[in-house]
């Protein structure tokens, strides 16, 4: 048993939450403390406490200042409040979910600090849940680690570096919101696509590069791809370590806005300062675009990265997912 796991039946987690991409190892026995900013705190509490696979599991989480008042002035970025994406340990399931996407948001809890969302993990073993957050002038993100028990059991990671693949799509379930978990696998999906993912021969660590996506449908470029949550394409970036999950955006390119992206791979990150809006996407996303779409990013430290991709067709929220390895 990894010396850092924590009890099963303790389902409370505190993290603090750093700069995006940054992460540790969790660490402790039911408190998960990783690293302290002069920004914000979080408790992740589960109902029920031990979690298991095909149940409903109610994710709440507590934020608070480093004082420890509550937290409730959270900007709505890229169409919601509160970005949550959790991902299996094999790197075969992933879910982005918010507490917008449920008919219990409970408002009055969330101007206590309070957030709320409900996954169901399809198979046993460990999760990390990804949370990314925005109050005025700062985006944060973090990950914690949740233990799932029951059967079936996570399969081993499959390494796979196949740069075309058969693309899945799930329908939509309303106003760009799918609560499910979603397999790689393609099992019980509704709707198949190809992707083809371009990248250089060599990726180095530290070093920004632009990774090219092309998507089709039975042979014919799609171009009439739209836009999901106030972005072409999220993407959710994690290494094989597993020690972390960076929720990033892509860009339509030789669209307005996106000379930005091109000189600034965090540009897509920056916020707009009005109540309404929150954080949005730099540059001009277009009602309809494609085939192309591109990830501009830099991988923070050599290694094998798994790279999901969200985007949307029609009333079809397609998951992508490239591996590529990273060298010094």
């Amino acid at each position: 048993m990894i010396r850092w796991m924590i009890p099963m039946a303790i389902a409370v987690a505190i993290i603090f939450f750093v700069d995006v991409g940054s992460t540790q190892e969790h660490a402790g026995h039911g408190m998960h403390k990783v690293h302290d900013t002069e920004a914000l705190n979080v408790e992740l509490h589960t109902d029920p406490e031990t979690i298991q696979t095909g149940k409903p599991t109610k994710l709440t989480f507590r934020f608070t200042d480093m004082v420890g008042e509550s937290v409730s002035e959270l900007l709505v970025h890229h169409d919601r409040i509160l970005h949550v994406i959790v991902v299996s340990e094999n790197l075969a399931f992933i879910g982005h979910i918010h507490p917008e996407d449920f008919e219990t948001r409970d408002i009055i809890a969330e101007l206590e600090g309070l957030y709320t969302v409900y996954f169901t993990f399809p198979a046993a073993g460990r999760y990390l849940i990804a949370v990314d957050a925005m109050t005025t002038g700062a985006e944060f993100t973090e990950s914690i680690y949740v233990d799932v028990i029951g059967e079936p059991r996570l399969a081993d990671l499959t390494w796979d570096f196949r740069r075309e693949k058969v693309v899945f799509g799930d329908t939509d379930e309303g106003g760009d919101r799918y609560t499910r978990a979603v397999s790689l696998t393609g099992a019980d999906r509704t709707s198949t696509y190809h992707a083809r993912m371009e990248v250089p021969e060599n990726i180095k660590a530290g070093e920004t590069v632009n990774l090219i996506y092309h998507f089709s449908r039975d042979g014919a470029p799609l171009t009439d791809l739209v836009p999901f949550l106030g972005a072409p394409m999220h993407f959710a970036v994690v290494n094989t370590r597993f020690d972390g999950i960076e929720h990033t955006h892509g860009i339509v390119p030789g669209t307005e806005g996106t000379d930005e992206m091109m000189t600034d791979p965090h540009a897509g990150h920056s916020m707009k300062k009005t109540p309404t809006t929150g954080h949005q996407h730099v540059g001009i996303t277009p009602e309809k675009f494609g085939p192309t779409l591109m990830l501009r990013t830099v991988f923070p430290d050599p290694g094998v990265y798994q790279i999901f991709g969200q985007l949307k067709h029609a009333d079809q929220i397609l998951w992508s997912s490239f591996m590529v390895e990273v060298q010094e």
